[in-house]
């Protein structure tokens, strides 16, 4: 056999055991990667009824709670309303709007369609300015779902719907929503469907239950940990060489 035909002999089987060690490289490294996106967290089945007057909260992460409450006035009135807090502390804005921008205008959370991305909605909540002779405390308490004497409410009609939500616990923006079945005005009388919210960083659209698929999608940072891999591979490959020539 002539010199050169052993070097295409010789580059050929390189070729062939660096295939097989990046492909086994890159079969270790998609089974020991974590996951790129973050995590969505879903409630499961709820239907908690909101009739009379009842507060119940649900639980999100860190010690926030969702706090829901349904006030009846009396004479086929009644009032709802959503607020989130960790202890004493306000911690969450919603989806929605006021009449007017001013420190003591209701804010009502919109009623939102399936499929929509919380964060690119407007955000905001009901705030009161306690003023005294020295000071103004301004107290921020969630947004309403629906009151009979209030115009702006986005829930007079009965129906399904959803709320959108964000807060933070220190770890970052997190978003949210809740679905809610209410009997519109004047009573509010409601149901809390189900809820999810996303971890830190990461988006989520108003009934997404899961996080994105991504199993058919290899990241940047994942291709250059295949190729890594591989190289590593291929460098055990040649010290393994190297050894068996030596003897």
């Amino acid at each position: 056999m002539s010199l050169n035909a052993l070097r295409r002999k010789s580059v050929r089987i390189a070729n062939s055991r660096w295939t097989t060690y990046a492909v086994a490289g890159a079969a270790t490294s998609l089974a020991g990667l974590a996951p790129a996106e973050a995590e969505i967290h879903y409630s499961g089945q709820v239907n908690f009824i909101f009739k009379g007057t009842l507060n119940h909260p649900f639980p999100l992460v860190d010690g926030a709670v969702l706090n829901v409450e349904h006030i009846d006035f009396g004479g086929g009135r009644g009032l709802a309303h959503a607020a989130i807090d960790v202890g004493s502390n306000d911690v969450g804005i919603f989806a929605g709007d006021s009449q007017n921008i001013t420190s003591n205008t209701p804010f009502y959370l919109y009623r939102l369609a399936s499929h929509v991305k919380v964060s690119q909605e407007r955000l905001g909540e009901s705030c009161i300015a306690f003023s005294t002779s020295s000071t103004t405390v301004v107290r921020c308490f969630g947004g309403y779902i629906g009151e009979a004497s209030y115009p702006g409410v986005h829930f007079k009609e009965p129906g399904r719907g959803f709320i959108g939500f964000r807060f933070n616990t220190g770890a970052g923006d997190q978003y949210g929503w809740l679905r809610v079945k209410t009997s519109g005005e004047a009573e509010y009388n409601f149901i809390v469907v189900d809820y999810a919210w996303g971890d830190p960083g990461d988006t989520i659209k108003t009934g997404q239950k899961t996080s994105a698929d991504t199993a058919n999608a290899v990241t940047k940072s994942g291709s250059l940990g295949l190729l890594a891999t591989g190289g590593a591979g291929l460098k055990a490959w040649r010290q393994q060489t190297k050894v068996a020539a030596s003897h």
